[in-house]
């Protein structure tokens, strides 16, 4: 055979790689939507207790099949042009940290399996969820009448300064501690005993305080009390 035709056949060779290598790529576009929230057994969306971030905020992270990163940035920068070889692939959207807890701290993440098909382009929908908790301190009329001041506080192990929940939501990565202070109508202050919970991620807990008359004035709190009332005692605040 003549080098004219081992060229040729070469050239032949190469060709064919390189349409196969383009055949088998594909193109993907990346959006997110919000998944739900448990009001201990009650699900709601997302959007009855927090603003689901813009998609501009949040974070995108591409891994093919073998781990390993081939985008870490910004999702509306991921250029949807962009060819990845056929084969399976893992996404991650996340808004937020884990660890940031307070006030209007929440933390979104989902992470989606997809697999690229040579040719084509691939819409990838990541469902993201609250990986963090939100706590909510709620006093009832009974107990407003009785203590028209009152301030309510969640703490965690990592923020032992606390924020105060009296009139907000507050997003925790697992532990919680609620505690309070009061004023009755006659204006003696009182501190309120601590309580100690533990939540799980994209879970709602509502931390009720009532009044009730037994034996004198008591304060009774309830833990997600719509469910499973947890009765934590009672604290007598009459001398």
């Amino acid at each position: 055979m003549n080098t004219k035709s081992l060229l040729t056949m070469a050239f032949a060779a190469l060709l064919a790689v390189s349409c196969s290598k383009t055949k088998s790529a594909g193109g993907l576009n990346f959006s997110v939507v919000a998944g739900q929230i448990d009001e201990v057994v009650t699900k709601g969306q997302v959007s009855d207790y927090v603003a689901l971030p813009a998609t501009s905020a949040f974070t995108l992270v591409v891994k093919d099949g073998k781990g390993q990163t081939i985008y870490n940035g910004l999702l509306t920068d991921w250029n949807p042009e962009t060819q990845l070889q056929s084969g399976n692939y893992t996404a991650q959207a996340s808004y937020g940290s884990d660890t940031d807890e307070g006030i209007a701290k929440p933390y979104f993440v989902g992470t989606e399996e997809f697999s690229i098909t040579g040719g084509q382009t691939t819409d990838v929908v990541i469902t993201v969820s609250l990986g963090n908790a939100i706590v909510k301190v709620v006093a009832t009329d009974n107990f407003k009448k009785y203590y028209p001041t009152y301030s309510f506080k969640v703490t965690t192990p990592e923020n032992i300064a606390g924020f105060d929940c009296t009139d907000s939501s507050v997003f925790v990565s697992w532990k919680f501690t609620v505690a309070g202070t009061v004023t009755s109508q006659s204006g003696k202050t009182q501190t309120l005993e601590a309580k100690n919970f533990q939540a799980e991620a994209a879970t709602c807990y509502t931390v009720k305080y009532d009044v009730t008359n037994v034996g004198g004035v008591s304060v009774t709190v309830s833990f997600n009390d719509t469910v499973d009332t947890v009765n934590l005692g009672e604290i007598e605040l009459n001398d």
